[in-house]
């Protein structure tokens, strides 16, 4: 098997300027963190609904709220 030696004349320098991550606010850090935890009582809520009700009462249950927000969202 031949082996080659791995070239030293590379360039080492990086360069992020293509990077698609911008340098984020204090205030876009905090919208972020606050999307997260909304997030995530929102997962405990689903979780807590199929735990109390069972799968098929939750399912209803939450797709009737999903109607209800539809309605009050419509703007007129």
């Amino acid at each position: 098997m031949k082996s080659f030696p791995m070239s030293t004349n590379h360039n080492t320098t990086l360069n992020f300027s293509h990077a698609p991550y911008k340098r984020k606010t204090l205030s876009d850090l905090d919208r972020e963190i606050k999307m997260g935890e909304l997030r995530l009582r929102y997962v405990q809520l689903m979780r807590d609904f199929h735990t109390s009700l069972g799968e098929e009462k939750a399912t209803d249950l939450i797709n009737e709220s999903v109607a209800i927000w539809k309605k009050l969202s419509i703007k007129k």
